[in-house]
C-alpha cells in the first residue's frame, strides 16, 4: 500500500513544501501546544531549535487507520493511530528517532515500516510481527539513512492484513523532519534531571524526544500517577484523546 503512494508522495509534497511566507517565529506558530505544554514544569530558559522549515500548509497525511475489512484483520473498535501532532509533522533532533503508535489487535500479523524522502525515494523498510496490542515504539537502527537537517521525511506503518491484497492493510503515515539542536540546549539537557527532559524537549518544539523521554520516565516509574496525567494531557491536545489511556507495549 506504501510503495503504491510514493508518487503521489513526491509531488503533493513538492507543492506542500512551497516557500512560506516569513514569520516572526516560524516554530511558535507550528508547535505552539507543545510549547505551552512544556511550561507545565517550568525550568531554566530552554533554546529554541534552529533549522526548522515551516511548510507552507497542512501536510497530507493519515493518523488514524481505517476500519478492518470483513474478517481479513481482527476487528477492534479502537483503529492503528500515528502518535503524531495535528500537523502531521513531528520535530526532532535525532539522526534516528524514535516513533509511537497505538497497535490494536493484530493476532500475529505482520507490521511494515516505510521511511521515504521528500521524493518517495525509498530509504528503509523493516517488516515484524507484534502479538500485543498498546503503545508501540517504532526505532531507526543503525542500519538506517541518518536524518539530514532540515530535511522534511515521509513515513508510513502498515498492517498487512493479506499479503495476497495489498490493499486490504491497515496504515497510517506521517511526517518528520530533523532540525539542529543547540549547543545551550544540549548542554541543558546534560544538566538537567531525566524528570525534566520532556518538558525541556517539548519547550523547545521537539515532538519526538518529548515523546520518546515521557514514556521512558514511565515505564521507569509505572505507578507515577503525575506522569500518567502528564502523558495523557500531551496527547488529548493534540486530538489523540481515543489512546491517551492505552498501555505502553514496549518495541515493535
Amino acid at each position: 500500500m506504501a510503495r503504491l503512494q510514493s508518487f503521489l508522495t513526491a509531488t503533493t509534497l513538492a507543492m506542500t513544501l512551497a516557500a512560506a511566507p516569513a514569520q516572526a517565529n516560524p516554530l511558535q506558530n507550528w508547535a505552539g501546544r507543545l510549547l505551552e505544554w512544556g511550561q507545565k514544569r517550568p525550568t531554566t530558559s530552554t533554546t529554541a531549535v534552529t533549522g526548522f522549515v515551516p511548510p507552507a500548509g497542512g501536510l497530507p497525511a493519515n493518523r488514524e487507520g481505517g476500519a478492518a475489512r470483513g474478517a481479513v484483520c481482527p476487528f477492534s473498535s479502537q483503529r492503528l493511530t500515528a502518535l503524531l501532532p495535528s500537523s502531521n509533522l513531528g520535530l526532532t533532533a535525532a539522526a534516528r528517532p524514535s516513533l509511537f503508535f497505538y497497535m490494536p489487535p493484530t493476532e500475529g500479523r505482520s507490521v511494515e515500516f516505510l521511511l521515504q524522502d521528500s521524493r518517495g525515494a525509498e530509504l528503509y523498510q523493516s517488516t515484524s510481527k507484534i502479538n500485543q496490542s498498546g503503545i508501540v515504539r517504532v526505532e531507526l537502527p543503525s542500519n538506517a539513512p541518518e536524518l539530514a537537517v532540515g530535511q522534511t521525511y515521509q513515513w508510513y506503518l502498515s498492517v498487512i492484513c493479506d499479503p495476497r491484497d495489498r490493499t486490504a492493510d491497515l496504515y497510517v503515515q506521517g511526517w518528520v523532519q530533523r532540525v539542529a539542536m543547540p549547543e545551550n540546549l544540549q548542554r541543558q539537557l546534560q544538566q538537567a534531571p531525566a524528570s525534566d527532559r520532556p518538558y525541556i524537549y517539548a519547550s523547545a518544539g521537539l515532538w519526538h524526544e518529548t515523546l520518546a523521554s515521557l514514556a521512558a520516565l514511565r515505564q521507569a516509574q509505572p505507578g507515577n500517577a503525575n506522569l500518567q496525567t502528564d502523558w495523557m494531557s500531551l496527547l488529548r491536545m493534540e486530538g489523540l484523546d481515543k489512546v491517551a489511556q492505552e498501555p505502553l507495549a514496549g518495541n515493535l
